[in-house]
């Protein structure tokens, strides 16, 4: 599995989803949403390089109409390089599991299908990733995820995401080291300036803190174990 992948690529499409595909509610606040896009590999590595070459303000514009209308975007830009959905308003099945699942046969699995094995894969959630703390309800991600790494062991794949949920405590820590352990996880944020971070580094605020009790212990194993099973 590729832990690396640059902040560069992370920063850009933090940016340019947030600012061209965010959709928002009836009352003009921002809706939450979830998105994945594939983009060629020199955008991961040039610096100079625009994430509009491969998909332009008009396909992000489509996308962020499609979406507000309750719609699941399943590869249906010109581009054929994202997937992107609001949460079911009927089902209340959040927009991160919509993507992912069913592991198989996802809109993911449509989009890995035709992506590049040298592609970078980011996948963007406006709020913060519910693992752990929905490992009892159908909102758990993490087998969709560990799918995801499977299908591209050694890709380049980074989990991207925006806002964070008002409580942040050993749960939330929790998630966190769930998905680091597949693949490198980051929070931008947008204020005068686009800043992103790792999450899991020491100077996080919302880090995964250490030393590890035993019951985080045992869930990192239960992890391990996961990935074991699938091969990971």
């Amino acid at each position: 599995m590729h832990k690396g992948c640059f902040l560069r690529i992370v920063i850009t499409v933090y940016y340019f989803m947030s600012s061209s595909v965010q959709p928002k509610t009836k009352i003009g606040t921002n809706a939450q949403y979830a998105m994945a896009i594939s983009v060629p590999r020199y955008l991961c590595t040039n610096e100079q390089s625009q994430i509009e070459n491969v998909f332009s303000r008009e396909e992000a514009e489509y996308v962020k109409d499609i979406i507000t209308e309750g719609k699941t975007c399943v590869l249906c830009s010109a581009s054929s390089n994202v997937i992107a959905t609001r949460p079911n308003v009927v089902t209340g099945e959040n927009s991160e599991h919509i993507l992912l699942f069913p592991p198989g046969n996802s809109p993911m699995d449509t989009l890995l299908n035709n992506t590049d094995r040298n592609n970078c894969v980011v996948f963007y959630s406006s709020n913060t990733p519910c693992v752990e703390t929905c490992v009892k309800s159908t909102e758990n991600i993490f087998p969709g995820l560990a799918n995801w790494t499977n299908v591209r062991k050694e890709g380049m794949n980074v989990f991207v995401f925006g806002n964070l949920r008002k409580y942040v405590g050993k749960e939330t820590g929790n998630d966190f080291l769930i998905i680091n352990l597949l693949m490198p996880l980051y929070r931008c944020t947008s204020t005068n300036v686009v800043e992103c971070q790792n999450c899991l580094k020491d100077d996080a605020p919302y880090k995964h803190k250490m030393p590890m009790t035993l019951s985080e212990i045992n869930l990192r194993r239960k992890v391990l174990q996961s990935l074991d099973k699938l091969n990971i």
